[in-house]
C-alpha cells in the first residue's frame, strides 16, 4: 500500500479539520534496545510523507451514545487508546516497524454539532483513503463508523456493491433514524445511505451479536435486507473459523472490506470500560485473533475501534485491550507484505 494518489489530492483542507496529536502521548524509554510504538509512529501535522501504509485518526465524540440512552465518556477513548498503544513494543519479525505509520491527530469537535463532526470525519477519511493509505479510526461513539465508511467510499471511488463490511459487536446497530442520529444507527445508514449503494445487505456481516440485547424487529429488518448475523452463541469455541466465514460474506463480490470493532464485543471482565459492557462476550484473546485475521485479509482497507470509555474503565484494562486489538490488526497487516 503506497501513497498512489498523493499528488492528486489537495493537502491543506485536511489539516483544517484536525487537531494535531498530543506529542506527550508518544512514549519512549530512551533505550535503542527497547523501542516502543511511540517512537515508531510518526506524528504528522501539515503534510503526509510518501509511502505511508496506515494513518491513525481519532474522533473524540460521544453525543451519539448519549442520544441512544448510553453512558458518556467514549470521547476520551482516542487519547486512552493512543496512550496504551504507544507504550507497546513493535513485536517480533515481522514487526510493526516494518510498516510506515502516521498519526494525524483528532477530528475537530469543539463548537461543532454532531452532524458537522460527521462531515469532518468523512472528509478526513476521504483524504486518507484517496492517497492509498489505510485509515484506522479511533472512537468515540459507534455512529462515527458511518462517516468513516462514507469517506472510504468517496476516497476509493467505490460503486454499487463494491464494499463489504464486518461489524464486531454485541449490538446490531441498525436502528432507523426515527429518533435521530445515535450510536445505534451506523449500519442502518451504511445499508441505506452510502453513496452509489456501495454496501449491499448480502455483503454485511454482524459478528458476536448477543440475542438478549437486540430488538427482534431490527434483527428481522437486517435479515430481510440480506445481512448475515453470527451470534455469540453460534461462534463460541471457533472464533477464527467463524470470523473467516464473516469475512467471506463481506468479500463475496466486493473488492474492498471494512471492519469495525465495538469494544463491547468483549466480555466485561476484559473490557469494563465499554460504553455498554456485558458480562458475556468474546474473550480478549478471541478479539485479538479477530483483529489479526482482519489485518491479514488483503481486501480489508479500513479498520476502526469504537466505544472505549475511559471513565468506565478499571485499571486501564479496556484501553490495554483496545491497544492490543490495534497491535494485532497491524501485525496481520505486516504479514500481507
Amino acid at each position: 500500500m503506497t501513497a498512489t494518489f498523493f499528488d492528486r489530492v489537495e493537502v491543506s483542507p485536511l489539516w483544517s479539520e484536525l487537531v494535531p496529536p498530543e506529542r506527550e502521548l508518544f512514549f519512549s524509554k530512551g533505550d535503542e534496545k527497547d523501542p516502543r510504538m511511540g517512537e515508531i509512529v510518526l506524528p504528522a501535522a501539515g503534510t503526509i510523507p510518501d509511502g505511508v501504509d496506515v494513518a491513525f485518526v481519532g474522533v473524540p465524540e460521544d453525543r451519539g451514545i448519549v442520544a441512544n440512552g448510553g453512558r458518556e465518556g467514549a470521547r476520551s477513548g482516542p487519547r486512552a487508546i493512543r496512550r496504551a498503544f504507544y507504550r507497546l513494543t513493535p513485536g517480533f519479525r515481522p514487526a510493526l516497524s516494518d510498516l510506515s505509520l502516521i498519526d494525524i491527530g483528532d477530528v475537530r469537535t469543539e463548537g461543532r454539532t454532531l452532524e458537522e463532526v460527521h462531515e469532518s470525519a468523512r472528509t478526513v477519511v476521504t483524504s486518507i483513503a484517496a492517497r492509498g493509505i489505510l485509515p484506522v479510526v479511533l472512537g468515540g461513539s459507534h455512529d462515527l463508523t458511518f462517516p468513516g465508511l462514507a469517506g472510504l467510499v468517496d476516497g476509493l471511488g467505490l460503486n454499487e456493491g463494491d464494499l463489504g463490511v464486518v461489524n464486531v459487536d454485541s449490538h446490531l446497530d441498525v436502528r432507523d433514524m426515527s429518533h435521530g442520529l445515535t450510536s445505534g444507527t451506523p449500519f442502518f445508514r451504511a445499508l441505506e445511505e452510502l453513496p452509489r449503494r456501495a454496501l449491499k445487505g448480502d455483503n454485511f456481516a454482524e459478528y458476536g451479536i448477543q440475542e438478549l440485547h437486540n430488538s427482534p424487529w431490527y434483527y428481522q429488518w437486517l435479515r430481510q435486507a440480506g445481512g448475515s448475523v453470527f451470534t455469540l452463541k453460534s461462534l463460541q469455541g471457533r472464533p477464527m473459523e467463524t470470523f473467516l466465514q464473516a469475512l467471506q460474506v463481506a468479500g463475496e463480490g466486493p473488492h474492498t472490506i471494512a471492519v469495525s470493532v465495538d469494544i463491547d464485543a468483549a466480555r466485561s471482565t476484559d473490557a469494563p470500560g465499554a460504553s455498554a459492557s456485558n458480562p458475556n462476550g468474546l474473550s480478549a484473546q478471541d478479539l485479538e485473533k479477530v483483529a489479526y485475521l482482519a489485518g491479514r485479509t488483503e481486501r480489508v482497507r479500513f479498520f476502526d475501534i469504537m466505544e472505549m470509555s475511559p471513565p468506565l474503565d478499571v485499571d486501564g484494562r479496556t484501553a490495554a485491550l483496545a491497544a492490543a486489538v490495534l497491535f494485532w490488526f497491524l501485525k496481520g497487516l505486516c504479514e500481507r507484505k
